[in-house]
């Protein structure tokens, strides 16, 4: 890898191969084509150059020349006021709000559940239950194209990497709703999701 300290002038994104904050600020990145370079991290041999950046290992980091972020709600959100078009949050007060608790919903419930009940390959069948539930009750919600909303947003970035995994692993989401199998596939047809998958994560399919 080049010298890190050489090429502060570009975005730069640490990222894990198959991890869905990762994944999420990938999709912003391709969502507005923003010219970053995304390094791939290997946790068990991690070059000392991110571990200064990143000195407790949290991952995605972001490194925009002097400023360094680390959490990737924070990412996300500062890449979508750095780079305005086309916005992924909306610019009215009220649906603004509504957006943030779903994505503090998304963040805090779900992905943690994910990663607890996620091991060898295998998802924990109560988790599959609450899940199917979860999207049964955001239905309505994404009936228009996306959610709350005819433009893809910050909201649909943070599921996308959640119907990712579970289509892959063998969740018929067609059998659950329509709507939720209509819409995965409106993420997943999109060329800045396919570009933001990693090896890893296209091997999961």
């Amino acid at each position: 890898m080049t010298l890190l300290a050489n090429r502060r002038s570009a975005i730069l994104l640490f990222s894990l191969p198959n991890c869905l904050e990762s994944h999420r600020t990938r999709i912003v990145i391709k969502e507005k084509e923003i010219s970053a370079e995304i390094h791939e991290v290997d946790l068990n041999t991690i070059p000392e150059e991110i571990k200064i950046l990143s000195p407790y290992d949290e991952y995605p980091s972001l490194v925009d020349r002097e400023l360094v972020l680390q959490n990737s709600r924070v990412i996300i959100e500062y890449l979508d006021e750095r780079f305005p078009h086309p916005p992924l949050l909306p610019v009215d007060p009220i649906s603004r709000a509504k957006f943030r608790l779903a994505l503090n919903e998304i963040e805090h419930n779900w992905y943690s559940k994910y990663t607890e009940a996620y091991h060898d390959d295998v998802l924990d069948d109560n988790f599959v239950a609450e899940i199917k539930s979860y999207f049964l009750e955001i239905a309505p919600l994404i009936k228009k194209k996306f959610f709350m909303s005819d433009d893809f947003g910050l909201v649909d970035c943070s599921i996308a990497p959640l119907l990712w995994r579970l289509k892959s692993l063998d969740f018929d989401l067609a059998e659950n709703n329509k709507v939720i199998a209509d819409y995965s596939e409106r993420i997943f047809d999109r060329e800045a999701f396919q570009d933001s998958l990693t090896e890893t994560e296209k091997e999961l399919f």
